[in-house]
């Protein structure tokens, strides 16, 4: 939270809430903002991909509150068809004729 040690001497615990509300806020903001431009990479690197998602479902894929399942999702997302797509994009010379 970047405090130092002898300012824990100094203020008061409702203060101490405060900073550490603030500091939650700007760590989710920070994390939402690096979301949005990963989105942007996605977005622009991606354009082999048939079904691009939202913007929206991509900073919150799970807005419904059911947990994610994560192998499941690996096993949709990542078909070998899908590597083979995301291998064309990122090994152009690989591929070249």
């Amino acid at each position: 939270m970047g405090l130092a040690p002898s300012e824990l001497e100094v203020i008061t615990p409702y203060q101490f809430s405060l900073l550490r509300e603030g500091f939650n806020q700007r760590q989710k903001i920070e994390t939402d903002r690096a979301k949005y431009i990963a989105y942007w990479v996605y977005k622009m690197a991606g354009k082999v991909v048939e079904n691009p998602v939202s913007v929206e479902q991509f900073i919150n894929p799970n807005t419904d509150g059911a947990s994610l399942d994560l192998e499941k999702y690996i096993e949709e997302r990542f078909t070998p068809e899908a590597m083979e797509q995301y291998d064309r994009l990122f090994n152009p010379k690989k591929y070249a004729t």
